[in-house]
């Protein structure tokens, strides 16, 4: 199933579907970030691609992008989400001087500044285009490209960016770190310690001898196993309880999710349950792990 719940395999969208060349202003007639933003909006505004242009022009004459990616030191994609537009649609700029607002890192400033538009039922397209946009673009052959185009036909024209597809729907098998680090229910509790301590883990789930999710055991876990020994004063360490089975301290109550699930879907419950980390499952059995941190790393192409 789709996202949405609409039927059959989603098409592989081109960049050139949604960044064309009358989106594209070189040179971005702009000395500040907020200036560039505000002019490739009406940009995309006078190219007809936005259904609502009041409706953008109230959103940024009353607040600044708040929803703003960083590449590297050169490079800003400002993004957001609205119903004033119906579909998603992406405008580049190049300015030809740093824009400054402290925009920049140690270059002195970005240069090249896309927006992406997106409506609010376009979320796994939109996280898709920010995802492949800053793959491609942290790479400095390519901004040094963008900095030496004369047009948008040549712009468009550098291999790496004609090159760009989009998948319009991320699922966790391609965000999940593949794990495969875990315990027994009968695995003495200092398994558990020497992971964390080994690994840096703040989580390590528990599995069946088929690798079924039987819970988690995680730091807090841990902490509120020990803090009754701590608090004591009969000089009891908590050494004495390494040995303790696993199944004793483990939280039971685990939300697992599938390698195919819609990461938007994912996301949405880690949000609303505040969860930081969930196990992957394939047909029941333990696969791998997901984070926020995988999912931020991904999407934004971190190291």
């Amino acid at each position: 199933m789709n996202e949405g719940g609409t039927p059959g395999r989603e098409r592989e969208v081109r960049l050139a579907e949604v960044l064309r060349p009358e989106h594209v202003v070189a040179p971005l007639p702009a000395d500040t970030v907020q200036a560039a933003v505000s002019a490739l909006a009406q940009r995309l505004m006078d190219s007809g691609d936005v259904a609502d242009p009041e409706r953008l022009a109230r959103l940024f004459a009353e607040s600044r992008i708040r929803d703003m990616v960083q590449v590297g030191g050169r490079v800003l994609l400002p993004h957001v989400r609205t119903e004033a537009v119906q579909r998603l649609v992406v405008a580049l700029g190049v300015a030809p001087l740093p824009l400054n607002d402290g925009a920049g890192g140690e270059d002195g400033g970005a240069r090249v500044v896309v927006l992406v538009l997106a409506p609010p039922s376009a979320t796994g397209l939109y996280l898709q285009t920010l995802a492949a946009l800053a793959r491609v673009l942290r790479n400095d052959a390519v901004v040094d490209a963008m900095i030496g185009a004369r047009s948008a036909e040549q712009i468009l024209a550098i291999p790496e960016v004609a090159a760009i597809s989009i998948q319009p729907r991320l699922t966790v098998r391609d965000v999940m770190a593949p794990r495969v680090y875990r315990v027994g229910p009968d695995a003495p509790v200092r398994e558990v310690l020497e992971l964390i301590a080994d690994h840096g883990f703040r989580a390590v789930p528990v599995v069946d001898e088929e690798r079924g999710v039987l819970g988690m055991v995680t730091d807090r876990d841990l902490m509120r196993f020990f803090l009754p020994v701590v608090q004591k004063t009969t000089g009891e360490s908590p050494a004495g309880l390494k040995d303790t089975p696993v199944r004793e301290v483990m939280s039971r109550s685990v939300i697992c999710v599938s390698e195919d699930q819609a990461l938007t879907e994912v996301m949405s419950i880690m949000v609303a349950k505040d969860v930081e980390r969930l196990p992957v499952v394939n047909e029941g059995k333990l696969t791998g792990f997901l984070t926020r941190g995988d999912i931020l790393r991904k999407l934004f192409a971190f190291p």
